[in-house]
Formats: C-alpha cells, sequence, structure tokens
C-alpha cells in the first residue's frame, strides 16, 4: 500500500515512473526472499530462472489520509534471469522484468496493461569464506528501459550496492543484507520524494530435508534518505515466507507468500510468488588415464591371424561373510558405510562393517594408527560437504572405540568434495548421475603408521577414557604383536 498525502495528483506526474518492487529476485544460490545469497556455485555453473509474481494492492492513493482507492489494484510481474559463475569468488547476472496490471480503481493514474520494466546488471564478490559465516559485496546497475507512466521503472539510471552476510549453525542459517539504492531524486510536489533508499532485510532459513527441501521467511524493508523512518510512503515493511524445494540436483522450484506490515510504496496486501531455476553444473575434470604403448610388432602380409580381445579387469571377489581385510596400506571394505541423509547417523545396516574393522585392528596389533578419511560429492557448498565428511569421520571414529578399538590407534579428517572419483557429465540420466555422486560419497581406512623392527611395543592398558565425554570404558588388552626380526647377514669371507 502507498500512502500519498496528495490535495490532487496529474496523471503525467513523475511518479508514474516509479519503480514500486520491494522484493527482487537475485537467482542466486540458496537466496532467501528479497536477500542476497553468500553461497557461491562451482566455477563455470549457470542458473536459468523464471519467477512469477501476484500482488494485490500494491499502490494505493490517499487524499487528505483517506484512501481514495488502488492505482494499481492487481500485478502479475514475469522475471527472467541469468546467472553465471564466472570463478570461485566473482559472479554475475542479467534479470529483466515485465508486468502486467488490471483493476486499477483510479482512472485518471491508471497504469493497466503490459509493459516492461527496467533491465539490470549485477556482480557478487565473495569477500569472506569461513565456516562460521560469509560475506559477500554486490551491486546491481539498473536500465530505463520500461514502458512509460505504468509504474514498471523508472526514466534514470539507478544504482543498488552493499553486503550480504550469512551465518550457519547446522540445519539453520541466518542472513543479513544491508544496500542503498543510489538514484537522483525525484520530488512529486506531494509529500512524497522518489529517491535514494536504504534497505535492510534478513532471513531464517532451515533445510527439513537436507539438499531438498527448506522453510524460509524474511523481512524486507526499505527507507528513503530525504525523510528517512518518518514518511510513511517512503517507508515501507515487507514480509515474506515459504519453501524451496531441490526435487532434482539441476532443478529448484521456490513457493512464497507474502504481505505489507506498514503503509509504504510497493507493499501489497498480497503477495505470492513462485519460481523456477535451471542450475548447470559444469562437469568435473578427471586426470585423463595413461595408456603405455607396447611396440608395433610387423606382421607378414601371407600370414592370417585372429585378434583376441583382452579380458575385462574382474571386480576384486569376496569370500562368504568377509566384510572387510587389509590390501596394502589400507583396510577396504566391502560395502559402502550408510548413513542417514545429510547428517552423520550412521544406519544399523553397516553396524557389522564396523565390527569386522575393529576385528582386524584387534587381530593386526602392529597397525598403530589407522585414519578414518571421509569424502562428499559436490553437492552443497564446499563448507558444507567439508563439514558433513569430517563429521561423519569422527562418527565412524566414536562407534570404533565404543566396539573395542583404543582411541590412540585413530586418527580422522574429513576432505570434502575435493578428491572425487567419480565425475558428472550432461549427457547422464539423473540415475547415473546419482550412481556417480554416491562413488564419491564414501570413506577410507588409511593405514598410516605400523609398528617398525626394534620398536617398543605401546602398551594400551584394558581401560580407555573416551575423549569426547571422559567416560572410561574396558577395552581387550591386546597381546604384543610377534617381534619382527631382520634375517642376519652372510658373514663377509676373509680374503
Amino acid at each position: 500500500m502507498m500512502l500519498l498525502f496528495l490535495a490532487w495528483l496529474p496523471s503525467a506526474s513523475a511518479t508514474d515512473a516509479l519503480d514500486i518492487e520491494v522484493a527482487r529476485p537475485t537467482f542466486s544460490p540458496d537466496a532467501l526472499p528479497g536477500l542476497e545469497s553468500t553461497a557461491f556455485n562451482r566455477t563455470g555453473t549457470y542458473r536459468i530462472g523464471v519467477q512469477l509474481q501476484y500482488d494485490r494492492d500494491p499502490l494505493l492513493l490517499y487524499q487528505f489520509r483517506k484512501e481514495v482507492g488502488a492505482v494499481v489494484a492487481n500485478r502479475d510481474t514475469l522475471y527472467l534471469g541469468v546467472a553465471w559463475q564466472a570463478s570461485k569468488r566473482i559472479g554475475f547476472r542479467v534479470v529483466l522484468p515485465g508486468a502486467f496490471q488490471w483493476g486499477s480503481e483510479v482512472p485518471t493514474l491508471s497504469g493497466d496493461g503490459a509493459g516492461l520494466g527496467d533491465a539490470s546488471v549485477g556482480i557478487r564478490v565473495r569477500a569472506l569464506d569461513t565456516s562460521v559465516f560469509d560475506l559477500e559485496a554486490d551491486a546491481d546497475v539498473y536500465a530505463p528501459t520500461s514502458t512509460p507512466d505504468g509504474y514498471f521503472g523508472e526514466r534514470n539510471v539507478r544504482l543498488n550496492a552493499g553486503v550480504a552476510t550469512t551465518v550457519a549453525a547446522g540445519r539453520s542459517s541466518f542472513g543479513v543484507g544491508l544496500h542503498t539504492m543510489l538514484r537522483p531524486a525525484v520530488d512529486s510536489e506531494y509529500d512524497f520524494i522518489l529517491g535514494s533508499e536504504l534497505t535492510a532485510n534478513v532471513g531464517l532459513r532451515y533445510e527439513v530435508w537436507r539438499d531438498h527441501a527448506a522453510l524460509q521467511t524474511a523481512l524486507l524493508a526499505r527507507a528513503g534518505y530525504d525523510h528517512f523512518l518518518s514518511a510513511p510512503a517512503e517507508n515501507p515493511l515487507v514480509w515474506m515466507s515459504g519453501l524451496s524445494l531441490l526435487p532434482r540436483r539441476d532443478l529448484q522450484v521456490d513457493l512464497l507468500i507474502g504481505r505489507g506490515l506498514t503503509a509504504g510504496y510497493g507493499t501489497s496486501q498480497l503477495r505470492a510468488t513462485a519460481a523456477l531455476t535451471y542450475i548447470h553444473r559444469p562437469a568435473q575434470r578427471s586426470a585423463p588415464a595413461v595408456v603405455a604403448k607396447a611396440p608395433t610388432e610387423v606382421v607378414p602380409e601371407d600370414v592370417e591371424f585372429t585378434v583376441e580381445p583382452e579380458p575385462e579387469p574382474k571386480a576384486p571377489t569376496w569370500a562368504e561373510g568377509e566384510l572387510a581385510r587389509v590390501e596394502a596400506q589400507q583396510i577396504v571394505i566391502r560395502d559402502p558405510i550408510q548413513f542417514e541423509l545429510g547428517t552423520d547417523h550412521i544406519l544399523p545396516e553397516s553396524e557389522p562393517t564396523l565390527r569386522a574393522i575393529a576385528k582386524i585392528l584387534e587381530d593386526n596389533p602392529q597397525i598403530l594408527d589407522m585414519v578414518v578419511e571421509g569424502h562428499a560429492s559436490e553437492e552443497g557448498s564446499f563448507i558444507y560437504n567439508y563439514s558433513l565428511s569430517l563429521t561423519r569421520a569422527l562418527a565412524i571414529n566414536r562407534r570404533l572405540v565404543e566396539v573395542g578399538v583404543h582411541p590412540a590407534r585413530l586418527s580422522c579428517r574429513g576432505m570434502g568434495e575435493t578428491q572425487p572419483i567419480a565425475s558428472v557429465t550432461p549427457d547422464m540420466t539423473p540415475e547415473q548421475a546419482e550412481a556417480a555422486l554416491a562413488q564419491n560419497r564414501r570413506v577410507i581406512f588409511h593405514i598410516v603408521r605400523q609398528l617398525q623392527p626394534g620398536e617398543p611395543w605401546p602398551e594400551y592398558g584394558t581401560t580407555v577414557k573416551v575423549p569426547w565425554t571422559g567416560d572410561e570404558h574396558a577395552v581387550k588388552a591386546l597381546p604384543p604383536p610377534i617381534p619382527v626380526v631382520e634375517p642376519a647377514k652372510p658373514a663377509e669371507e676373509d680374503e
């Protein structure tokens, strides 16, 4: 709703060239409603989106503090946007809006009909990326491409610039954005100045299903510098909430609803939004296989021969009931460790595998240090994937201690998505892509230290204090390994 304290407003005033939108789509990953995101996709990723929004009564006319009617009664806005990740720290976007209005109750000021809004070009820069919070800076330039006298855009070039930060805690994230819209001031001469503004937006996001569904809500406020927090028309406040869905890794759906909480231009009695975004991620590069060529053999022309196809490499065979074994400097497992989606909760079906690993460590006391190394697929941000891979490695570490492995023999680390073993390519079906991603979600058990000849056997004892609780519990005593005896050197013969 817009409060214009007017005695009379002619139809050709500067107010007709007014962009009344409060919540502008950013087409950024994990963006809260109307807020700029601090998340950045993989380099080369591009996002193509379309957003349809309906507003009821976003612009009202008041005369002597009494409502005359809706200047803009119903408005459908269609946004087309493209965002491209140029590097790890820089992204660009282009947004083009169009709108259709109908049902105006003030014929002399009516902007009913279809029109084009002001196109914008923007840049985002990652300023800070930590495990606790992120910070980014962004700027968008709006060109006066709008249809005149329809409240679709303005007559001057505008610059909207500012910063945004996000603080993450588990499945929740809290976002804050501060921006300023810089424009030449236009005085309507009727108690309303269209000039530079400050916007302060806050939002909260909670992932109800990790990487697939999130609830989100936001408060969007702006205040004109000329009548800062005093003139109702220039200081709107809007609330929006909704659901963000990721049914496929390349498709995002956003459903939002909201309304204006105060009077001010652009606030609506009802606001409903639906958005669809396609996300194209570039295939991850993998090292090319090096094939050694055998020497070419010259065969006489009159000799007939047949070429036998090379046999395919056989998959490693497992004995019945065998779940884990030592190979080179690793303990390899037959079946991957299973976790609850998006968490570090180990599923019951992986319990036998963990106990088999513990049994190997019990039977091989010469293994002094084994590193549990977690890996993640490329879905989500680098920070999230690193955190998830590390917490899952820690969960396995804890479980091995609980079943009797001494914690002094265990270490753990997370590698995130930095060492994939399978790549996702654009020609893959969703099932093939998911199978490739599943290979990258893995846990490796590295044997990094074994008892060396002459090294004293460490005394582990039969009780252990659990590092993460301080509780003591009994562990099985390990017998010292059979000493490794170096073969005697043959005696040197006298010359």
